[in-house]
């Protein structure tokens, strides 16, 4: 309590016998002060959340299957309702779909064909971003409609998917993007299509192991986005993915080449400098090595002009996007083997 702060209590007592007088007014009858009022807190209005019924389950399976042309089978529409059910009173984006869904009853059940395909495109291709912003339960909804067969980039096993393209060149345009340290490539839909048609033509003859990894994309992608680029791992993991990265598309966008080069000097003197002793230093050691050369590193970059945009789509034809992504280190936390030259 506060020198200066006296309880409420204390002063009706004191009122009650007569204590609390002044010259002036001999009696006086004193009212405790009231209590401060506390500040006003803006609180959030209440969101009333419909109940999700039998009813609107249903509606929602029949309308979205219409909606992307697909039949569901007895296991998916029960894979749909056990989903909404169990995450309907938390997931208000997953709410926001299945409303927007319903919300264009009419034209899907009424709407001329050109109308419901109208619709269809514009709702799969929005899902599809979403799923490249980082929303899992999109890449949920818009499997549905890459699990048929007509919606096939190439019919294998597994088959090529255009969610597993589209994931490819968001891939591509980030490892571009952090070895050149400024953005220069963007995900725009030119290069999806020109990495759909790349894929297209070269997936049959990728390995196995290569279009497993590559039906595994788009998820392994959003996780590897929800991780924040592996800040965990720390200054010294990304450098060397950065060189990874940079060693492998080199080969087919010249442009990335000298600032790979500039990046792989930078970890191999650390490396390499028995001052620093690099394999005895602990990650925080290794983390504060790195900071020391970011002047070096700076003034190499100033070498570099303002890089003007990549037309990645330019080197398409002479790449194999599919190895390239599809073994990359990206897909899961481990740090890839370094290189060294020592004797």
């Amino acid at each position: 309590m506060k020198p200066s702060t006296i309880n409420t209590g204390i002063l009706s007592i004191l009122a009650a016998i007569g204590l609390l007088v002044t010259t002036i007014a001999p009696v006086m009858t004193v009212t405790p002060p009231l209590p401060p009022t506390p500040p006003k807190v803006n609180q959030p209005p209440l969101v009333l959340v419909q109940t999700l019924t039998p009813q609107i389950l249903k509606n929602f399976t029949k309308l979205y299957g219409q909606l992307l042309a697909v039949k569901f089978t007895p296991t998916q529409r029960q894979n749909i309702q056990e989903r909404l059910s169990k995450e309907w009173m938390t997931n208000l984006v997953l709410r926001q779909n299945v409303t927007q869904t319903t919300e264009m009853e009419a034209t899907i059940v009424n709407g001329t064909p050109t109308e419901r395909t109208q619709l269809q495109t514009k709702t799969v291709g929005k899902l599809r971003q979403q799923v490249l912003d980082g929303d899992v339960d999109a890449l949920w909804l818009v499997s549905f409609y890459d699990g048929v067969p007509k919606n096939w980039l190439v019919a294998d096993n597994p088959p090529l998917t255009r969610m597993m393209t589209d994931s490819g060149s968001d891939a591509l345009c980030f490892m571009i993007n952090e070895i050149m340290g400024q953005t220069v490539a963007t995900n725009s839909s030119q290069l999806k299509n020109s990495v759909a048609a790349k894929f297209k033509d070269e997936y049959p003859d990728l390995s196995p192991a290569i279009k497993q990894e590559l039906s595994n994309l788009p998820l392994n992608w959003l996780k590897f986005k929800g991780n924040k680029w592996y800040a965990a791992l720390g200054d010294e993991f990304r450098e060397e993915m950065r060189v990874y990265w940079g060693e492998r598309l080199s080969e087919y966008i010249p442009e990335l080449r000298d600032m790979t080069k500039l990046r792989r000097d930078r970890l191999e003197k650390l490396k390499n400098d028995p001052i620093e002793s690099w394999d005895k230093m602990n990650p925080l050691e290794r983390q504060v090595a790195l900071q020391k050369t970011d002047l070096e590193f700076q003034n190499g970059l100033k070498a570099f002009a303002r890089q003007t945009p990549i037309q990645v789509n330019n080197y398409i034809s002479v790449m194999d996007l599919g190895t390239a992504i599809g073994v990359s280190p990206t897909r899961y936390p481990v740090k890839p083997a370094a290189k060294s030259n020592r004797k």
